[in-house]
């Protein structure tokens, strides 16, 4: 359970005096950086765990009361031979450029405006914004989280104190890439989607929990026939010519019930989006509407995977 404590300060100097025990030599008086993974006291000297800028895992002792300190999560400089550790005080504005889940806090990398890349631990819910690629002002604080030592047992009761991103507000954001319009898409079966995911691949669970509409359709040149629907909703069959990211033509409901939403020349949304326009419908029996005028506009909708249902031949 993490426990929230009070604001730390971001720039401290501490003299250590620890020797580190590691199969990477290094001279004497050179400075190397690296994150703090764990501290654990054993008797009157206090263990510790990093991991340098190359990546390797290093372990080294310190005094007692080091253990005491919050030093876990956060950024060192430190030297093989000379008692000196300086605290690399975080990015207070950075680029998030990845969010991982760990067992023990959430892993946020971060670039600085000078291009510096360091990861930094934060709470887990900080991994469920929608903050990867934006640029972000961050909030720190100290609270506890599982021990290194457990090696991802929740179970075991101990707990590092830690320097944890607390808060994540959003600065800005990267203009979103221009995407192909559907006119200019070679022939093919696609699937487009109004959700947000920050993969193409988008299963069906997640369509459901987001919501939203889909667009399921072959491109023949510029013919489009196509399902229009409502995650697990009402759908419609849209099939007509594509200029850029319009289609204009007909479309069919099959569905018990259907009941004509325009019969006339005014277009009326088909359902809360406002995307599909109908009109000039007509009743072809009880469960069949037919609109002789459809217009469906796909502008700013993303492509995700086609999955594995094929859209129709016709209307």
């Amino acid at each position: 359970m993490i426990i929230r404590s009070r604001k730390i300060r971001t720039s401290i100097l501490f003299s250590l005096g620890f020797a580190l025990v590691s199969a990477q030599t290094a001279r004497a008086q050179e400075l190397v950086s690296g994150s703090v993974l764990g501290l654990e006291l054993s008797g009157d000297r206090c263990n510790i765990t990093l991991v340098d800028e190359a990546g390797q895992s290093l372990t080294g002792v310190t005094e007692a009361e080091r253990c005491e300190q919050t030093l876990v999560g956060s950024e060192i400089r430190f030297t093989h031979k000379i008692d000196l550790v300086e605290v690399i005080p975080p990015p207070a504005i950075a680029t998030v450029s990845s969010l991982v889940a760990g067992d023990r806090a959430c892993y946020v990398d971060l670039v600085d405006a000078d291009g510096k890349k360091t990861t930094q631990f934060a709470h887990f819910e900080i991994c469920e914004q929608d903050i990867l690629g934006a640029q972000v002002q961050l909030v720190y604080e100290t609270s506890n989280i599982l021990a290194f030592s457990c090696q991802g047992d929740i179970d075991c009761g101990r707990s590092d104190s830690a320097t944890l991103i607390a808060q994540a507000d959003v600065i800005s954001r990267p203009p979103a890439p221009s995407l192909p319009p559907i006119g200019s898409l070679p022939d093919g079966n696609y699937r487009y989607w109004n959700g947000s995911s920050n993969n193409a691949i988008v299963s069906d669970q997640e369509l459901l929990s987001q919501g939203g509409v889909t667009f399921l359709f072959s491109k023949r040149g510029s013919n489009i026939t196509g399902i229009f629907g409502y995650v697990d909703g009402e759908a419609l069959c849209v099939q007509g010519q594509v200029n850029d990211n319009t289609v204009t033509g007909i479309s069919v409901q099959n569905l018990s019930g259907a009941r004509v939403l325009s019969s006339g020349e005014t277009f009326a949304n088909f359902g809360a989006s406002d995307r599909l326009k109908v009109r000039r419908g007509r009743q072809l029996d009880p469960q069949t509407v037919r609109y002789s005028s459809t217009l469906l506009t796909l502008e700013g909708m993303k492509r995700i995977n086609a999955g594995s249902v094929l859209p129709p031949g016709r209307c």
